[in-house]
């Protein structure tokens, strides 16, 4: 691991060792989940021009030596400007991040990659990982590769598709009754009462520094040309922390000249940062009987709300909700306009991006960045009646019926 990387406290700026990951803040107790990895050198060249993959391009702003990253292959997904759904919505300057691509169909594997990469370089023959499923895939995987037994444990009701993608890599499941924040409850009883180390847990620090790489990759993509706004899914806000400190970082050293405005994309069904964010809170409330068809977005209460909420605050971005029905016309839409196959939740920001545009909040002029996070083969559950409309056809039939 790097020499010149710490760990920070959030809340009072205590500051430890990378390898002390098994104890909160003997200051102010906050949770060692909450800690984010500093960095002490400033890279003089950014990105490393003698590389094409991603991870190994961004190394100044990576916990990892080259030589101990798992699979560099992670990430390097398109970054698409948009014609026809540019169209379609009147809009002049829209890129879509296409992080379907990814190994396992997820921007979860970014994280995955870098905190299983540090479980290997501590010595870690197994980990624990809660997760509506995405996130399980992604640590799975990544375990599968480094030889570290895995344990996951999701909501009884995660889709098949995710099971098995999840079981395929070798991977014990559990599941439960409840949503994501009970896997949680579990994942770190597992930690702290049988030493068995949580994704969620010892390993988060890290998996937010992989999770960065989407933002970093996109303006690597845009040669550092800064978008107006991105829009991404906020379920339990670690991949806009991400994205806020790959940002931050960006600016103080000179690479950025200013910081994006970043929109935070929820389910009405579970919105607890839209109603923090709307009253004015500085830490979100638990959502009573949390219900959307995009699982990976039912997180009721995030242990991160606060500093996510400040995080938003600070770039002057803000939260917006949409409804399921808002979430599959946008699944719909995204597939026949750009070819991108999206679940539920990974749609979500092009619900947002028509709900902006039709509040008069987005300037068709203006350069917008979506992320769409994840692949519909790993949900198609509740889409099945959607596209349940098959045409059959005899050896006599009429195509203009078969047109219609």
């Amino acid at each position: 691991m790097r020499s010149d990387a710490s760990l920070v406290c959030p809340n009072c700026n205590y500051e430890k060792s990378l390898i002390e990951i098994k104890s909160d803040c003997p200051v102010c107790h906050t949770p060692l989940a909450l800690f984010q990895v500093k960095y002490k050198t400033v890279p003089k060249e950014f990105p490393l021009s003698n590389y094409n993959c991603s991870f190994f391009r961004y190394l100044p702003f990576l916990p990892l030596n080259k030589e101990e990253i798992l699979d560099p292959s992670v990430g390097n997904t398109p970054l698409i400007f948009s014609n026809n759904l540019a169209k379609h919505l009147n809009l002049k300057n829209l890129y879509i991040k296409d992080e379907t691509r990814n190994p396992t169909g997820s921007f979860k594997d970014r994280g995955a990659i870098i905190g299983i990469s540090i479980a290997k370089v501590l010595g870690y023959r197994i980990v624990n990982v809660p997760s509506s499923g995405n996130f399980a895939s992604a640590i799975a995987r990544a375990c599968a590769i480094s030889n570290i037994s895995c344990i996951t444990i999701v909501p009884k009701d995660t889709p098949d598709e995710k099971i098995i993608q999840i079981m395929a890599f070798g991977s014990k499941v559990l599941k439960i009754n409840g949503i994501f924040d009970d896997c949680r409850k579990m994942s770190i009883e597992l930690s702290k009462k049988h030493n068995i180390p949580s994704a969620s847990w010892e390993l988060r620090p890290f998996i937010l520094e992989g999770w960065k790489t989407t933002i970093i990759e996109v303006l690597d993509q845009m040669n550092f040309s800064v978008p107006d706004v991105i829009i991404i899914p906020a379920g339990g806000g670690g991949h806009i922390l991400g994205t806020y400190k790959a940002l931050k970082e960006l600016y103080s050293i000179g690479k950025i000249d200013h910081l994006p405005k970043i929109i935070g994309v929820q389910a009405s069904g579970c919105s607890p940062y839209v109603k923090a964010f709307a009253k004015d809170l500085e830490e979100v409330l638990p959502e009573k009987n949390p219900r959307t068809i995009a699982k990976s977005l039912r997180v009721s209460n995030p242990f991160e709300g606060k500093y996510v909420l400040k995080a938003i605050r600070e770039i002057k971005g803000s939260f917006i909700d949409v409804s399921d029905n808002e979430i599959i016309n946008a699944i719909i839409l995204l597939g026949k306009t750009e070819g991108i196959f999206a679940e539920p939740a990974g749609a979500t920001p092009i619900a947002a991006l028509n709900k902006l545009i039709e509040e008069d909040k987005i300037e068709n002029d203006e350069k917008i960045v979506v992320i769409i996070t994840g692949s519909g083969l790993k949900d198609i559950s509740d889409l099945k009646d959607i596209y349940s409309r098959v045409s059959s056809i005899s050896k006599s039939f009429n195509l203009k019926n078969i047109l219609s």
